[in-house]
């Protein structure tokens, strides 16, 4: 052995240890960097999932809107939308980027009726088991038009012998459970646009829509009319427990009237209850009463609230017949604007409840072209039957505020130019809060708006936020 080996020994081993040294260092990067590759992926994984969410959320929200735009918010404004049911849910069609998207509206602050954007109402109750709630005849082939969203607890049980036409509305109903709901629509029902159809709800129509609040009945009993140098009969608002003694033209004061086991028939006589505000509600006069212009001006003239409310106990009911005309205008009560309503509860002293089934005419016109019917608010009976005789020619058949009845039928003749049932554009402004869950991995997203309708049905987003 040399001088040198040892040396090279200790130059080996000093080798050896550099390279060990080395070894960890890199090892130590190397790990450090795999951790920061993983920790970069699993954050990039979380921001694009978040974005994913985002973007689904964004989607169920304007899905939405465009919903609320296209009059399909009837849900939102009943029972179904108050914030203590978890708001009512707006079924979103797709999953979008394997996002889970629910969707739900809310009324807001604003008061609003939960009947204001329903066309008609149809109960079902207190028929028997196998009848009809709706019927249509009559007509030569041609629609009747219902216009707007329509409740129909089983539109199942129907009678159209001519076609119906729901336009700018969808049909709700009833069934326990919705996941099979077992519907089979008439082939004479369809829907305009043809994207509309039938929406099934697990609430029957008593949690869904609730009565307007009755307003304070008047107690001044029987209060005789008085004639206007025109010749036009005037009434003022009372407690009627006896016909009144309709004029050849008969105009009844804007106010509040309660009639108590009264047939009101209009036979021969044109009759106009209240006046149309034309700047608040868009109302106009659609059934010519010249002898009352002046009435309706003085009343006006006054400072009375605008239109009037026609409600009924015990057995009161409202027949147009021959050569009878009645139009009634719409008069704000609460948050609904309201033309007739059957009482439902009796008070002792105060008031009768209706005592009219699904079998009785709350309405009932007469066939022919030489009756008119128009109310412009709400007509609530909800145990009680409407029947439109065979509206013909110009002669007017129209609900312009919505009903709400156990059954109705539906008539009219090829030439009816007037027959309608619809709702009109809301009296008021009202707000829905929309929101937009999106559900991914585990983890949601939240989108909210705040949209406002306002009187004419022009929708506006007020605002809208990003929620975790």
């Amino acid at each position: 052995m040399n001088a040198n080996t040892p040396r090279r020994r200790h130059d080996d081993g000093s080798v050896l240890t550099l390279v060990l040294v080395m070894s960890v260092v890199i090892a130590v990067i190397v790990t450090a960097l795999a951790g920061y590759v993983t920790t970069s992926l699993r954050y990039g994984s979380v921001v694009e999932e978040r974005a994913d969410r985002l973007a689904a959320a964004d989607g169920g929200l304007r899905y939405a809107i465009e919903r609320v735009q296209n009059s399909a918010y009837a849900g939102c404004l009943s029972n179904l939308g108050d914030a203590g049911n978890g708001g009512f849910t707006i079924e979103f069609p797709v999953a979008v980027n394997d996002a889970q998207v629910d969707v739900t509206c809310t009324k807001g602050s604003s008061g609003i009726a939960d009947i204001k954007a329903w066309a008609i109402i149809v109960t079902g109750e207190g028929v028997p088991g196998g009848q009809w709630f709706w019927k249509s005849q009559g007509g030569g082939g041609q629609n009747k038009l219902l216009g707007g969203p329509v409740w129909i607890s089983d539109p199942g049980r129907s009678d159209l012998k001519s076609p119906v036409l729901v336009e700018d509305g969808d049909i709700w109903y009833y069934r326990p459970d919705c996941t099979n709901p077992s519907l089979t629509l008439e082939s004479n029902l369809s829907f305009a646009p043809s994207y509309r159809g039938p929406i099934c709800v697990e609430r029957p129509w008593t949690a869904v829509f609730t009565a307007p609040t009755v307003g304070v009945l008047p107690s001044n009993l029987n209060p005789a009319p008085t004639v206007d140098p025109s010749g036009c009969t005037v009434f003022s608002p009372g407690r009627y427990t006896v016909a009144p003694a309709l004029g050849s033209n008969t105009y009844f004061e804007s106010g509040d009237y309660y009639f108590e086991n009264v047939t009101f028939d209009v036979t021969f006589a044109t009759v106009t209850a209240g006046w149309a505000d034309a700047d608040r509600w868009g109302d106009q006069q659609f059934v010519a009463n010249a002898p009352c212009d002046g009435a309706v001006t003085t009343d006006k003239a006054s400072g009375s609230a605008s239109g009037a409310t026609f409600y009924l106990g015990g057995s009161s009911k409202i027949q147009i017949n021959n050569h009878g005309k009645f139009e009634i205008q719409r008069r704000l009560q609460g948050d609904s604007l309201v033309s007739i309503q059957a009482i439902e509860t009796t008070i002792p002293g105060v008031q009768l409840a209706s005592t009219l089934g699904y079998n009785d005419n709350v309405i009932w016109t007469k066939s022919g072209n030489n009756s008119d019917l128009a109310i412009h608010g709400l007509l609530w009976a909800p145990l009680a039957q409407l029947e439109f005789g065979n509206v013909t020619n110009a002669a007017n058949g129209q609900l312009l505020g919505g009903a709400a009845v156990s059954r109705i039928v539906l008539q009219a003749s090829a030439s009816a130019s007037a027959f309608i049932i619809r709702v009109e554009s809301s009296p008021v402004s009202f707000e829905l809060r929309i929101d937009s869950i999106a559900t991914k991995g585990g983890e949601s997203t939240t989108m909210t708006a705040v949209v406002q309708v306002d009187d004419q049905g022009t929708t506006a987003v007020n605002s809208i936020r990003v929620r975790e």
